[in-house]
């Protein structure tokens, strides 16, 4: 795996699909990981949020304050 300080500048094409793919799959992994309530739970904000009903989605301060 490439060096996590080597800027991507650096990487050739061919690193930067594999760190990509390898990425992706980590994710693909960490999905089909979790436990059914949490990715609900996750679903549940993602339809509020394209629904605009985001308003009782914690955010962080800086979002918050976007929005007065």
């Amino acid at each position: 795996m490439v060096n996590d300080h080597q800027h991507s500048k650096d990487l050739s094409f061919a690193e930067m699909m594999s760190l990509k793919s390898s990425s992706r799959d980590r994710q693909v992994d960490a999905v089909y990981a979790a436990a059914p309530e949490v990715l609900e739970m996750a679903a549940a904000r993602a339809k509020a949020v394209l629904r605009g009903n985001s308003g009782s989605i914690a955010r962080p301060q800086r979002f918050s304050a976007l929005s007065n």
